[in-house]
């Protein structure tokens, strides 16, 4: 009796032929090998379906083929492999051309493939075709984009042109949507200070976050607008550009100002004198303030008197207190008298320790002695008047 042996499959090449059999057949994915020059060496059906080049078409021709020609200008294919071969692996989102010269976002991973001395054979590339998913991201972005109560707006990176805008930002500024498309920021005048914008460009594309950068607007009405901008560089329609989200902070500047100015009031007690109630600490920007506004004060009253009350300042740094003098002088300088109530010891002694002269200065123990001192410098001034 005879019988006849089927011939046993290489029971270790079996796995192999299925995995290629599944590379062959997967059609939702590009799957191809490069050689260690970056050419194509093999292919897919899904490479075919999604790049539309046959094996033969795209045999033995540079991957770059697949790259838009901003890219390939920039170096972009052959960094990718660099780094691939330095890191073992890359991973990437961008445009890709088709044959017919049309474009499809990509998620792209090329894997280097070495032997075991790691000496580099070729790469692995697989790119899928995820377009409905960046469209359907970019239709929720712009959803978000218009319903945002936060000013927004998307311009060109470089000439500064508007592409998009929200309605609160063209509430902010006075415009129309229409007025602005297309316009350069920078034209129109929305950047008074055009050097703000380069620098948040700058600092972007050095790789640099760009949070809360304070920043000046103009609206169309002319009127100046304090804002912080939180910036980014994005790709929309396949250009790079600058996304920026505004707060605004105009009327909590002007609330500071007040505040400030309520914190360091300069009252008028009569015609020529001037009473500076100063209450709480009295730190670098405050003394500086009281100067500032004391001096104006000063100019613009004629006062002849002046009276600072530091009945309610605890103490003051030695800088400060350097600060305080120097205002004192200043304001001799405008040929005002100047009276300091109530100093503490405290206080006396830090003014002594920065070398303050007083033969210029009256001193006085409260408030009360203080007005009546200045009442009766302005009458001795009245009297040989």
């Amino acid at each position: 009796m005879t019988c006849s042996m089927k011939p046993v499959p290489d029971q270790a090449s079996k796995p192999e032929q299925q995995l290629q059999l599944l590379v062959e057949s997967v059609k939702d994915y590009a799957i191809f090998l490069l050689d260690a020059e970056g050419r194509v060496v093999t292919w897919n059906q899904g490479a075919q379906r999604i790049k539309g080049y046959t094996f033969d078409e795209v045999r033995g021709r540079h991957f770059s083929i697949f790259y838009p020609r901003e890219d390939i200008e920039k170096g972009k294919p052959d960094y990718e492999l660099k780094v691939a071969a330095q890191e073992g692996r890359l991973e990437d989102e961008g445009w890709r051309l088709r044959k017919d010269g049309s474009r499809f976002w990509a998620n792209v991973v090329i894997t280097a493939l070495k032997d075991e001395n790691g000496v580099l054979l070729g790469f692995g590339k697989v790119t899928r075709d995820i377009s409905q998913r960046k469209w359907a991201m970019e239709a929720n972005f712009e959803k978000l984009f218009r319903s945002s109560p936060n000013p927004i707006l998307l311009s060109s990176l470089d000439d500064a042109r508007f592409i998009e805008v929200n309605e609160a930002f063209c509430e902010l500024l006075g415009y129309t949507r229409e007025e602005l498309i297309g316009q350069s920021s920078i034209a129109l005048g929305v950047w008074p200070y055009a050097e703000e914008r380069t620098h948040i460009v700058a600092e972007l594309k050095a790789g640099r976050p760009v949070r809360g950068e304070p920043c000046e607007m103009r609206s169309k009405s002319g009127d100046r607008r304090n804002v912080e901008v939180s910036a980014d560089i994005i790709e929309f329609r396949e250009n790079s550009c600058l996304f920026a989200t505004l707060l605004d902070t105009s009327e909590s500047r002007r609330l500071e100002a007040v505040v400030e100015e309520l914190s360091t009031p300069v009252l008028q007690a009569q015609e020529g004198l001037l009473v500076v109630p100063l209450i709480g600490r009295v730190d670098g920007p405050r003394a500086t303030q009281l100067r500032n506004q004391l001096l104006n004060a000063v100019h613009t009253q004629r006062a002849r008197a002046v009276v600072i009350d530091l009945t309610g300042v605890p103490k003051i740094e030695r800088e400060t207190a350097d600060g305080l003098i120097r205002a004192v002088e200043a304001v001799q300088l405008l040929g005002a008298k100047v009276i300091l109530a109530g100093i503490s010891a405290v206080i006396a002694d830090t003014l002594v320790a920065i070398g303050a002269r007083f033969n210029r200065i009256k001193t006085t123990a409260d408030l009360q002695s203080a007005l009546e001192e200045a009442k009766n410098l302005l009458g001795e001034e009245s009297h040989i008047r």
